[in-house]
């Protein structure tokens, strides 16, 4: 930690009980993954969900930087809120030394407030569908894109789904794309109604609900090898689309993901370039008959 400035506080506290794994080894993990990770954080809004005393206690979210915040710290003001931004290790530290677990990032991109640079969608399975459902709805929604064209990142969420990342150049609002990923959820629903869900109310859910809204305004999502806040300390692990049904969202955990780091690299990394949204846009007039 010297090299990064400062101690970090409390390095012996707890974060994930069950699996005695501390706050040290949390930032451990996160300095290991620091490379690809920061590629996404870097220039974006964050939102932290932050436990101070460790997951078994109440975690709360983090936007505006906290009293007695370092002056060097990198910040994003956007309406009443002053966001820090994930720009380099002595920033992750700082985050960790916080109780920092989890980072969550806009698709807005630096200096460019209105316009995303990535479009997303989050696969959640409802119980007492899983995994094995959401890898059938991502496959579908792979298979859709590409018959425009477009070539989408995917991780497990890690937890129970799975996500996907559209890298776009910056264009459409976050309004224009929420219409358009609506659009794509009611084709994919056309086609597997047994299997996709567009309901907002979760207790009309079923299936897989695709989560297109995350794409909205002020929606974040968490970051690309972002840990989560859950016993086993998982990670939000990009993947091939390869290993779809080799794959559980157990694999990846903090104790896991930097050994495959070291085995198959950063497997993102200068994979897709941004896109053309216009294609994908089109898919706005379909979100009427999504209601």
């Amino acid at each position: 930690m010297e090299n990064l400035g400062f101690p970090l506080k409390h390095p012996e506290k707890l974060c994930y009980p069950r699996d005695a794994i501390t706050r040290q080894d949390v930032l451990a993990y996160y300095l290991s993954v620091a490379g690809p990770l920061l590629r996404f954080t870097r220039d974006r809004p964050l939102t932290q969900i932050r436990y101070p005393d460790g997951i078994e206690h109440k975690g709360f979210f983090q936007k505006n930087p906290p009293s007695g915040a370092p002056g060097w710290l990198a910040t994003w003001p956007m309406g009443d809120t002053r966001y820090i931004m994930l720009q380099d290790e002595r920033t992750i530290a700082y985050a960790v030394g916080l109780g920092g677990l989890e980072f969550h990032i806009s698709p807005l991109r630096s200096p460019d407030a209105e316009h995303p640079d990535l479009a997303w969608v989050d696969l959640d399975p409802m119980p007492p569908f899983g995994f094995d459902e959401a890898v059938a709805l991502a496959r579908l929604t792979l298979s859709a894109l590409d018959a425009i064209g477009l070539k989408a990142l995917l991780k497990t969420s890690g937890k129970r789904g799975l996500h996907l990342f559209l890298p776009i150049r910056p264009g459409p609002t976050p309004h224009e794309l929420f219409l358009a990923l609506k659009g794509l959820g009611v084709e994919l629903r056309r086609v597997r109604p047994d299997l996709v869900s567009l309901e907002r109310l979760k207790a009309r859910r079923h299936g897989v609900y695709f989560d297109f809204g995350q794409s909205a305004a002020g929606h974040t999502l968490a970051a690309p090898y972002s840990l989560r806040a859950v016993p086993g300390a998982p990670v939000s692990c990009p993947i091939m689309a390869q290993e779809l049904g080799h794959i559980r969202p157990g694999d990846f955990s903090l104790r896991t993901m930097p050994l495959r780091l070291k085995a198959v690299g950063d497997i993102w990394a200068d994979r897709v370039a941004p896109q053309d949204p216009r294609e994908l846009m089109r898919l706005a007039a379909l979100a009427d008959h999504g209601r």
